[in-house]
């Protein structure tokens, strides 16, 4: 019985030990096992906060590498947890125009690896934001090309070349991503828009055939005397303006007197005319029928070209398309005049027809149906003026013509010219399009009002005083178009 006995102590005391020496390894492995999981939970938390900072400076719009950097750190800081990771700090920040590149590092105190002297263990992570327009996007860009566009800025160069340089920048970016499906059209106006004789047999036109006057003989007879001025009133140096371009002028030089004398005999003739020749050079006026100049709810109702003797509108228009070489060709071949043709004003033409090329309906049928809300596709109209609208609307035939000679009428004609472009405005954002406006340079309260007006809010509105922020209000709109997304 003592040695059964004994057998039994032994073998208890045996287990006590043999589980004192298996415990060592166990509670070692659950040692490894904590600092493992705080070691995961740490590099995931380091790598969301990357994610997020990187999207926080990339929405922005923030494009100083400093004031990134400071932006940085206060995501950073103000976002990581400290009972997850003992520290963090901004190893690498690599900044663009387009992108934000960061690199954060971390470390956590260990706790049973430290029983190996592991005291700490380094986390990273990184990831990069980019600024692109995503998705599906249509622009068309309404843009003044009138006379007052030849005037120099602050930086002495015509307007217009800043007006080119600004919507070139503005279509490259926009069609860079080849991922995204984005189109853009071309609306240069002035006092009318150029649709492109290519669609002038198109049924949403009324434009009269080519024809040619042919000229008359002069009647001349024989004369020996002559009025002849003997004395002009004095010359002196004004200024005239032509759409709001001062420009300078000679005046005076006028006959005061005058006297018949006799003089050699010489053929003396009047009447007779040369050949005129009438041709169609693309040019448009208003639908005439009630308000469908405002809308392109009547279809039916067509626009009215005038064939002229000279070409008496600008460039053409650029329906939407996505080949970057053909809006780049419209936009650098902007004119602001032809020959004497020196166009003043009339805003509403350019929108409308801002509107035909964003419908899918006709006159131009390569937009997309419009979405509700404004998403697939999300359709933009970018109207860009530098001064007031100095053209009335003619119902007689569709034309775009001066204002009174009488100035209390003339201001309530412009008035309604204005009215015009803000019913335009309110009928395309009646169509969920998205409206940016842009005065450029304008001083005119009445006409910068109306361009508050027609913006979709007052984020979209800019006021351009100067070429430098006419460039970076076409940069701001290429920014808002632009969608974050983590690329890394």
């Amino acid at each position: 019985m003592r040695v059964v006995s004994r057998f039994l102590r032994d073998r208890v005391g045996n287990v006590a030990v043999l589980m004192g020496i298996l415990a060592v390894p166990l509670l070692l492995s659950i040692g490894l096992a904590s600092d493992y999981a705080r070691g995961v939970a740490a590099r995931s938390h380091i790598q969301e906060l990357a994610d997020l900072t990187a999207l926080y400076l990339a929405a922005s719009g923030e494009k100083d590498h400093d004031k990134l950097g400071e932006l940085a750190e206060k995501s950073v800081s103000s976002n990581q947890s400290p009972g997850i990771v003992d520290s963090v700090s901004i190893a690498n920040l690599e900044t663009t125009d387009k992108s934000i590149d960061i690199l954060l590092r971390a470390q956590i105190t260990t706790n049973f690896m430290s029983l190996a002297g592991i005291d700490t263990v380094a986390v990273q992570a990184s990831a990069l934001a980019e600024r692109a327009v995503t998705g599906s996007v249509e622009v068309v860009l309404v843009l003044d090309n009138t006379w007052s566009m030849s005037a120099p800025g602050s930086a002495g160069l015509p307007k217009i070349t800043t007006l080119k340089t600004a919507a070139a920048a503005l279509a490259t970016e926009l069609l860079e991503n080849k991922q995204a499906s984005v189109r853009i059209g071309l609306v240069p106006y002035a006092d009318y828009v150029n649709v492109g004789t290519q669609y002038r047999d198109q049924n949403w036109l009324d434009v009269p055939n080519d024809y040619t006057v042919p000229g008359t003989a002069q009647t001349c007879t024989t004369s020996t005397t002559k009025s002849v001025c003997v004395e002009k009133a004095p010359t002196y140096a004004c200024t005239k303006t032509v759409d709001g371009v001062v420009e300078p002028a000679t005046c005076g030089g006028g006959c005061i007197r005058s006297e018949n004398q006799t003089v050699p005999p010489y053929q003396k003739c009047s009447g007779g005319s040369s050949k005129q020749t009438y041709q169609w050079h693309g040019c448009v006026g208003s639908r005439k029928n009630s308000d469908s100049r405002l809308h392109d709810g009547r279809p039916s109702d067509r626009y009215p070209g005038y064939v002229e003797t000279g070409q008496k509108c600008l460039n053409p228009i650029v329906p939407l398309t996505d080949d970057l070489k053909t809006v780049l060709t419209g936009i650098n071949g902007m004119i602001i005049n032809i020959g004497s043709y020196k166009p003043y004003t009339y805003i509403p033409a350019g929108l409308i027809w801002g509107q035909n090329l964003l419908s899918a309906t006709e006159p131009f049928s390569q937009g997309a149906a419009y979405d509700p809300n404004n998403k697939v596709p999300r359709k933009v109209a970018v109207l860009m003026t530098d001064g007031e609208n100095t053209l009335r609307f003619r119902n007689s035939d569709g034309r775009h013509v001066q204002p009174s000679s009488n100035a209390t009428t003339a201001k309530g004609e412009i008035k309604k010219t204005n009215d015009d472009t803000k019913a335009i405005c309110d009928y395309m954002k009646a169509q969920k399009i998205e409206l940016y406006t842009v005065a450029f340079m304008v001083t005119n309260a009445d006409a910068k009002a109306m361009l508050e007006y027609c913006a979709t809010d007052a984020a979209h509105y800019f006021d351009a005083s100067d070429p430098d922020k006419l460039v970076a209000a076409f940069s701001g709109i290429a920014q808002s178009l632009a969608q974050v997304r983590l690329a890394r």
